[in-house]
């Protein structure tokens, strides 16, 4: 022990005579002095302590859960407390979901009765234009071959409110004068919803997004000035977005800005179809094949370059 080493010292350091040992000696004295009373004191110190292995086992079995909850949690024992105020707070809201969802469910009544609100202006808004809407295209109906068709817009509600409101839109159609209005796609054959979907966009080609619409069977059961009338209603169409067209009549096809030929040809045992753009010869001899059958004649063709140039013109 320390004394025990000190205690050797200060018996070899008693046979010597050197100058300065004297100093060492009282030094070594009064060391092991000072050990010896800390000595006494820890011994009673020791016996004041009273060992209590209840204690002992409720401290380990307290370690062993704190380790055992943070082993569980993925963490460190030390950010225990961290994650137990953490817990507590989200069991305090749980607590108080009751509170939040009364306060949702206010909000969301808030926001539905403004919804409502501008769902009514908007009804309101398309319940006008959809009357204009109905006249307009009746009348453009009229010069398109359909004389006493005439178009209905129904304005049903939704079951769910949407982005665009509460308005169920579907559009009817009456193709005879007197006739019941009916679902459009129900009624009208393929020319007939050409025509109308012509009569609507161009009544509505100021506002439309539309950039390209495509026509096919546009002219079906109209010819003479019914068909020209068409053909300027496209052309007219045509200065707002691009449109293509699909016809077999002289008066519309003059009128297209673009001219292509679409013809079928057969290569062996394969056919294809080949899309060719004409220049204005081209455009102009087509025209008049439209017009004449497989011979064209001069006077035939000089129709169709008149036809053309007016259209053009």
């Amino acid at each position: 022990s320390p004394l025990d080493a000190i205690r050797r010292a200060q018996a070899a350091l008693s046979t010597l005579t050197s100058p300065g040992i004297d100093s060492i000696r009282e030094t070594l004295a009064s060391g092991i002095i000072q050990l010896e009373e800390a000595g006494a004191d820890l011994d009673r110190f020791a016996d004041s302590l009273e060992a209590d292995p209840a204690l002992l086992a409720r401290t380990e079995a307290r370690l062993d859960a704190i380790y055992t909850i943070a082993r569980k949690h993925h963490v460190d024992a030390n950010a225990l407390p961290e994650l137990q105020a953490q817990i507590e707070g989200e069991l305090g809201r749980i607590n108080n979901a009751s509170d939040e969802i009364e306060a949702l469910e206010a909000e969301i009544a808030g926001i539905r009765a403004d919804y409502d609100k501008q769902a009514g202006k908007l009804r309101g808004a398309r319940a006008k234009a959809a009357a204009k809407l109905e006249k307009a295209v009746t009348r453009q109906l009229s010069d398109l071959g359909m004389k006493g068709a005439s178009l209905g817009i129904n304005l049903g509600e939704r079951s769910s409110p949407s982005a665009e409101g509460l308005d169920d839109i579907e559009f009817l159609i009456a193709t005879n004068q007197g006739q019941d209005h009916g679902p459009l796609n129900r009624i009208a054959s393929g020319g007939e919803l050409s025509r109308i979907s012509l009569a609507i966009q161009v009544e509505t080609a100021a506002t439309s997004e539309v950039p390209t619409l495509v026509f096919d069977e546009v002219d079906v059961g109209i010819g003479g000035g019914v068909a020209e009338v068409v053909g300027n209603r496209l052309r007219s169409l045509g200065e707002q977005a691009q449109i293509v067209c699909v016809t077999h009549l002289a008066q519309v096809a003059a009128q297209g800005h673009q001219h292509f030929s679409v013809a079928k040809e057969l290569k062996g045992k394969s056919a294809t179809t080949a899309v060719l753009p004409l220049d204005a010869e081209a455009s102009v001899q087509e025209i008049a094949r439209m017009m004449g059958g497989i011979e064209v004649t001069e006077q035939t063709r000089a129709h169709a370059q008149e036809m053309y140039d007016r259209a053009q013109g």
